[in-house]
């Protein structure tokens, strides 16, 4: 029995083997010639994309002879620039094969644009492309320009101009665009009592003066409330203006606090200094009525409200009180009474007020006055309102002196002094101070009582009276202007100067002597006396 290799043998030698074997050669040499062309095919391909796609993949790249399974970049994916306009290679690797073909990144969109179409403007405006372009989507740098120049305008007529939004790719996205030209707004809210004038209504200050008529606005300015139109020509173009004459502003409030007493009524008109409106105040209310029952400070609002409804609201605040406060005493004023006078009406012209009584009753004392010595004396006031607060206060009663008086004055000094002039002279110099004052009707209680003060001839009237007392003969003296008196005093037959008033300066020494005529003239500073009136002095 022949093996499997000599059957085999067998039929490759025969016809039919020589055929077959004939036909598997063919074939192989097809499978390895179609190989061989595929191995030539292009793998991938250029590809283009448009600016603003957001991704591309390998299977943009790749031809109809390309095996997905195969397919891997060569070139980092991160790197492929798909945000700009230009070419960048790409390489890929199929099987163990590399090729590189180019990605074209081309832009020939042209940007979306929203145009504003139609723009009012003023004379004065110098147009700007870009006023024009509300927005613009385009995936490169744009350029807004107008198409061709353009000039200020010189007239009120309107004009078109065309806006182009050009891409960096050369892309135009244009629009034709209206600019009217006002000067005038078409609608103006005038508040009664303000007055409108040209240049509210102009839409660019000083531009169109001449076009609007005054007698118009007048007519307005005195109107009511209301709406009123103007019309305003400029060749072909006329427009026209709204005023609206509103009454929008509340009335002007202005409040004051205030203060009461525990349980007062309040009103209104307590904290309103002032409310005016234009129109008229219709009312003025208490938005709540104030709890006065208990002392403290409380919030107060008040509103107002003109004619037309317009209202305004205000804060201030009240203040309510305890009555802890007197009666004010008034009129006290000082009563000069005659020695041996009686009790005079000590209730003409007083008066109690009280700020939560008003008027109250007033008592008074004067046990302390003596009618019959001379003296300054104080008498009581006493007043209380229904709160049991108490006032009291005093009031000064002078009893004149009468010429006893000074007599027993002049000699209760007189018998503690010596008889020595001089001794006497620095007495009264001592307790007799200097003012300008001649000590009235009587200048010894003046000087020595009343304001222990006066001028030279005060000091030398004190001096006399005690010199008098004492029987030492002297004489008033004084210079021929009258501008200084002393005393010449007859001492043991001879007559001298003696001047009592208090000096300074160099003659302060001089004239607490006894001075002869000389010695005095030479203290008085170029003024003289008449020697023809008083004895001489030696």
């Amino acid at each position: 029995m022949k093996t499997y290799y000599e059957r085999m043998r067998t039929f490759i030698r025969s016809k039919r083997g020589i055929a077959v074997i004939a036909v598997v050669l063919l074939v192989i040499a097809a499978a390895a010639g179609y190989q061989y062309w595929y191995d030539l095919q292009p793998k991938f391909q250029d590809f283009t994309i448009e600016l603003g796609t957001e991704t591309v993949s390998i299977s943009d790249f790749m031809t109809e002879y390309a095996n997905a399974s195969k397919v891997s970049f060569v070139t980092d994916p991160s790197t492929i620039d798909i945000d700009h306009v230009g070419d960048t290679p790409v390489t890929f690797l199929h099987g163990r094969k590399e090729e590189t073909v180019v990605l074209h990144v081309v832009d020939t969109t042209a940007p979306t644009v929203e145009f504003l179409e139609e723009m009012d403007v003023t004379i004065d405006y110098v147009p700007d492309p870009e006023d024009f372009v509300l927005s613009v989507e385009d995936y490169s740098e744009t350029r807004i320009s107008f198409a061709e120049a353009v000039e200020p305008a010189d007239t009120w007529e309107d004009r078109i101009l065309t806006v182009a939004v050009t891409d960096a790719s050369g892309n135009v996205t244009s629009q034709d665009c209206t600019l009217t030209y006002t000067w005038m707004v078409d609608s103006y809210e005038l508040e009664y009592g303000d007055h409108v004038t040209k240049q509210d209504l102009l839409t660019a200050p000083g531009k169109g003066l001449s076009l609007i008529n005054q007698v118009d606005l007048n007519n307005i300015n005195v109107s009511g409330l209301g709406e009123y139109v103007i019309s305003s020509t400029s060749g072909s173009k006329t427009l026209t203006c709204t005023i609206s004459v509103v009454d929008t502003a509340p009335p002007q409030l202005e409040l004051q606090e205030a203060t009461v007493y525990l349980n007062a009524a309040v009103s209104v008109d307590d904290f309103v200094v002032s409310v005016t409106d234009y129109s008229g105040v219709e009312e003025v209310r208490l938005v709540e009525t104030p709890d006065t029952s208990a002392a403290g400070a409380y919030p107060v609002t008040i509103e107002a409200v003109d004619i037309y409804g317009n209202a305004t609201t205000a804060e201030t605040v009240l203040q309510v009180k305890r009555d802890n406060v007197p009666p004010v005493i008034s009129g006290l004023t000082k009563l000069t009474l005659a020695k041996h006078s009686s009790a005079p009406d000590y209730f003409s012209g007083v008066t109690a007020k009280d700020a939560y009584d008003g008027v109250c009753q007033v008592s008074v004392n004067d046990a302390s006055v003596n009618y019959d010595a001379a003296g300054t004396y104080y008498v009581t006031y006493t007043s209380s309102d229904s709160s049991g607060n108490v006032a009291t206060k005093k009031r000064t009663v002078v009893i004149e002196h009468d010429s006893e008086d000074t007599a027993a004055l002049v000699e209760s000094i007189a018998v503690t002094l010596s008889d020595d002039v001089k001794s006497i002279a620095d007495y009264v110099r001592s307790n007799v101070s200097y003012n300008h004052s001649y000590g009235g009707d009587d200048p010894v209680w003046y000087g020595f009582v009343t304001n222990k003060a006066g001028n030279c001839y005060v000091h030398a009237m004190c001096l006399q009276a005690i010199l008098d007392y004492k029987g030492i003969e002297s004489q008033l003296i004084w210079t021929t202007d009258k501008s200084h008196y002393w005393l010449v005093v007859n001492v043991d037959g001879t007559w001298k100067h003696v001047d009592a008033t208090p000096m300074s300066g160099t003659i302060r020494e001089a004239c607490k002597e006894l001075m002869n005529d000389s010695q005095r003239l030479a203290t008085l500073r170029g003024r003289t006396w008449d020697t023809s009136l008083w004895p001489a002095c030696e």
